[in-house]
């Protein structure tokens, strides 16, 4: 988990994940997570996020609450 860092950061850091062999989820809600979550190998846009967002993304978190990336997983998890 990172935080508080530019777009280009982010993104590098999803990239290098990747590379290491790592399945890589992104949770973000504006304009500047774009990048990463296009990135990522699953992206999550919170609901009420920039349309940038969501528009790159794989799931959009409706209720905009991020527990539901835990509720998510879990259901996930029946499923494997």
């Amino acid at each position: 988990m990172i935080s508080g860092v530019k777009p280009d950061q982010k993104k590098k850091f999803i990239c290098e994940l990747q590379e290491s062999q790592k399945v890589v989820a992104m949770v973000g809600d504006g304009i500047n997570d774009a990048a990463a979550l296009a990135a990522s190998d699953v992206g999550i846009a919170m609901g009420e996020g920039v349309g940038a967002a969501s528009d790159v993304s794989s799931i959009v978190l409706m209720r905009n609450k991020l527990s539901q990336v835990l509720e998510f997983c879990c259901i996930m998890l029946l499923y494997v």
